[in-house]
């Protein structure tokens, strides 16, 4: 079948980049469009890009460039982020000061809350490896779910799906990645009298804003409306505001959404996720976790499983099997040595790999378990 072997071709250049290193994802995921849209559509090919830059395209970039400006400003609260969740227990913010950091979508976001919590965890004694995978793994409970992620605002746009949709079908993997994160570091969590501010709390107001705003306004109006207020009320100087939208417009991040947008259409018009479907048969299943796993763990990205496996398995994703999907894709990530944010908190902690990974795998195992028993249990409904 020619769209199978254009798309494998296509993954196959993505992941080559990515492994060798030679070419950013930025460069690869283009071409990779590029290349499948030449190979199954031919001259129809720019037609069916030019079919992508629609209102659901606008969404996406607009709904990311505004989060990552509001992330970018919100860094000057970490500290007192910090102070709040320990107010409310040192053991609940050492799994609640990476989760609560990792609201704020930025590239190597780990690194920042690798610093806000280290003071904490050398209180409490956690050895290197410990840290780690608390920093790391909570930092990312949050990809099948938070609507200022790139993954979800991609697959919102594939599946032609609102927000709020996705998030009622992707939530089992959330509440699987969180299970898992507390049952592997609970016994290695120390208590200890270290305290904070309760007050300090109130610094995340604004990610409950835009929670509660997405319920009512398309998710980058109650992004644009969170922004607006922050800056008011803590009167953010204009210089710090450009400074923002220049680190938000971020051209290798904008073309790796449209590349993965295009790559979208182009799949949806050569019916290559309906072929994909029929032929996957009784197997279906596991190729929705299995695909998006493959991919994650080739890119370390945790968007691409999205832009690369989530436009093929389409047909299969409605339902409660969009959480196996991100399951998948959040492990393959996880488990990816190219992960930047893995990378970067292995520097920081001065870390074993080897333990780390030793940890990262028994919460993926016990992640897949959680998983795989919400999915028993919901599917039927």
């Amino acid at each position: 079948m020619l769209a199978l072997a254009a798309f494998l071709a296509a993954v196959a250049l993505v992941i080559w980049g990515t492994l060798t290193r030679r070419l950013d994802v930025s460069i690869t995921l283009p071409l990779g469009a590029v290349l499948y849209g030449a190979l199954a559509l031919g001259p129809s090919a720019g037609r069916a890009a030019l079919a992508a830059f629609n209102y659901s395209m606008f969404e996406v970039l607009a709904s990311l460039v505004l989060a990552m400006a509001l992330g970018y400003l919100m860094r000057s609260r970490r500290e007192a982020i910090a102070s709040g969740l320990t107010a409310v227990g040192p053991r609940f913010a050492a799994f609640a000061i990476p989760a609560a950091i990792g609201l704020l979508p930025m590239p190597g976001g780990a690194y920042v809350s690798a610093v806000v919590a280290d003071p904490l965890y050398r209180y409490m004694g956690l050895e290197s490896d410990e840290r780690t995978f608390l920093n790391y793994w909570m930092r990312h409970i949050w990809v099948p779910v938070w609507p200022l992620f790139q993954g979800v605002l991609i697959t919102s746009a594939v599946l032609s799906e609102p927000v709020t949709r996705v998030v009622s079908w992707s939530w089992p993997a959330s509440v699987a990645a969180v299970a898992a994160g507390v049952a592997i570091g609970a016994s290695r969590v120390r208590r200890t009298q270290m305290g904070g501010r309760l007050r300090d709390a109130a610094a995340l107001w604004p990610l409950a804003a835009v929670a509660a705003l997405s319920l009512l306004l398309p998710i980058y109006a109650a992004v644009a409306v969170t922004l607006a207020a922050f800056t008011l009320a803590y009167r953010t100087p204009a210089r710090d505001v450009a400074a923002a939208f220049r680190y938000a417009l971020t051209p290798r991040i904008i073309a790796i959404i449209i590349s993965s947008l295009v790559f979208s259409e182009y799949i949806r018009e050569s019916g290559f996720g309906q072929a994909l479907a029929g032929y996957l048969g009784g197997a279906a299943l596991l190729a929705v976790f299995a695909v998006p796993l493959l991919i994650g763990i080739a890119t370390g990205l945790e968007f691409t499983f999205a832009g690369l496996a989530f436009p093929p398995l389409s047909p299969l994703l409605h339902g409660y099997n969009l959480s196996l999907a991100f399951m998948g894709g959040f492990l393959g990530v996880m488990l990816s040595p190219a992960h930047s944010c893995l990378v970067l908190t292995l520097d920081y902690y001065k870390s074993d790999a080897r333990k780390v990974y030793g940890l990262l795998a028994r919460a993926a195992a016990v992640a897949a378990a959680v998983a795989a028993s919400l999915y028993a249990a919901l599917a039927p409904f």
